[in-house]
């Protein structure tokens, strides 16, 4: 295994205009080869297995996934700023505590939301209003999906420590090969064993148990990064803890806060019932988009993880001039990759979707389908950058250890928002269609892009205050000897 030196970047130095796309593209690559294995995973039930009804069941667990998931893998957000502070400030032995704590915490949080996800499966689509012609093979699929969920917890966590030490590409390369694995698997157990919307979900299991294997050992054999797991020192340590969910928890709810409304909003396509185009197409349609705009919304996410990872760093370093110019180095990157993957998006918008829509069920009809889902690609691609500010603006207040405010802006300016539409307005008929139903994406953005500039102009001058309290402190003790010492040569 390639040792650590190899791979740790030093986040605080250099060329960061630079740095950045260097550190944020094996993220993006990283989120892409993970879609890609959920396009496979639809492609193969579609053309393998049961057609467009089984791709409808897999795609319609995405926005409830994204929910549970989000709000325990944003935890471990909590040990990737820890980690890059301590670094940034070269706390190795905090540092070691930080990564053991972490571990335990992913694989007791896995198996704990594993088991009562896949008891509640059932009652969690029933209560998304799925429809009955899906909800059999969708729960089949979200129940096993669940019973990876320790090995998915222990990967991310991994992949964030990593990520905090200045190392973004193990995790690629290990993501990279556990995808060899769940194509492969996908193909034997859809193709030969007949297994459907079950063979893609135990294959997605597999793959995530290699990759965090694989993460785990990394990181144990990380002998000269510059910190590696140890059996001996695997314990929780009560500090590390709270720091851990002190940033995390806030994170997590952040999620939380992001996803219920699109879960809502995911269920109230089911309710649209006055449009040219079947309910069963629009849902179809929109499964569709969403598993392309994920590959926008990877390029956008991938700059804002690069902005926590860089802002931990030089933030523990002390270093405020790195952290401003970090912010709108990533800002740039960001509306760099989001027109990039805006452009590919409409240009081939619909022959992406044709990807992942036939009508080999007899239930879809393929135009319809492809005019639903390029309806809904065109308004988010279009306004992806939106999102895209919100995500580096919350990745910059967290690094520099201010996890509460963006979980409150995020639940302000999307979760109440959107809520709020879908309560108040989209049952009157005038707002009761798919455009309006989309439009509410780009204007909770606006919303809270703008709480998100009002925030930090507020938060940055007290972030920045105490990291140099110290600095400060050390200067007048120091001027004060000098006086001391001056007034004692005149005595």
């Amino acid at each position: 295994m390639a040792t650590a030196s190899t791979h740790e970047m030093d986040l605080t130095k250099g060329n960061l205009f630079w740095k950045i796309p260097l550190f944020a593209l094996p993220l993006a690559l990283t989120t892409f080869l993970q879609l890609f294995y959920t396009t496979v995973d639809l492609w193969t039930v579609s053309n393998f297995g049961g057609g467009s009804l089984s791709m409808s069941a897999v795609g319609s667990n995405g926005a409830l996934i994204n929910l549970i998931v989000t709000v325990f893998v944003s935890l471990s957000l909590g040990a990737n700023v820890a980690i890059g502070n301590a670094k940034g400030a070269n706390q190795k032995e905090h540092a070691e505590k930080v990564l053991h704590t972490s571990l335990i915490v992913a694989v007791f949080t896995g198996i704990g939301v594993g088991v009562f996800g896949a008891l509640m499966s059932r009652y969690f689509l029933q209560w998304m209003q799925t429809n009955d012609n899906i909800i059999d093979l969708a729960t089949q699929y979200l129940a096993i999906y669940f019973l990876g969920m320790p090995f998915l917890m222990v990967y991310n966590y991994c992949s964030q420590i990593m990520r905090a030490l200045g190392d973004s590409r193990r995790p690629l390369y290990i993501l990279f090969f556990a995808g060899i694995v769940n194509i492969a698997a996908d193909f034997v157990l859809v193709y030969y064993f007949h297994l459907d919307v079950a063979g893609v979900a135990w294959a997605t299991v597999l793959s995530e148990a290699i990759s965090a294997l694989l993460s785990f050992l990394a990181l144990r054999y990380n002998k000269n990064g510059y910190i590696a797991f140890s059996w001996k020192k695997c314990r929780i340590d009560k500090e590390s803890f709270n720091e851990i969910m002190r940033i995390g928890l806030p994170a997590g709810f952040q999620g939380l806060a992001f996803s219920i409304p699109n879960v809502l909003i995911q269920s109230s396509l089911y309710s649209i019932k006055n449009d040219p185009i079947s309910s069963n197409d629009i849902v179809t349609g929109s499964a569709a988009s969403g598993n392309i705009e994920g590959y926008i919304y990877a390029l956008v996410d991938a700059v804002a993880s690069a902005c926590v990872a860089f802002i931990g760093q030089n933030y523990g370093a002390k270093n405020k001039k790195n952290c401003r110019k970090v912010f709108w180095f990533c800002h740039a990157w960001m509306l760099i990759f989001w027109s990039m993957a805006a452009v590919v998006t409409l240009v081939w918008g619909h022959e992406l979707l044709r990807i992942f829509i036939n009508g080999s069920d007899g239930t879809t009809n393929i135009e319809d389908a492809t005019t639903a889902g390029y309806q809904r690609l065109w308004v988010l691609a279009v306004f992806y950058f939106l999102d895209g500010i919100m995500d580096v603006d919350s990745g910059y207040l967290r690094g520099m250890r201010y996890s509460v405010a963006p979980a409150v802006i995020t639940l302000m300016g999307c979760t109440v928002t959107r809520i709020i539409f879908l309560i108040a307005l989209f049952p009157l008929s005038y707002f009761h269609n798919v455009s309006w139903l989309y439009a509410v994406f780009p204007i909770s953005w606006t919303i809270t892009d703008i709480s998100y500039g009002i925030a930090i102009l507020f938060i940055e001058p007290r972030a920045f205050k105490k990291i140099e309290e110290p600095h400060v402190a050390s200067e007048t003790l120091v001027l004060k000897k000098r006086s001391e010492d001056s007034g004692g040569g005149r005595k």
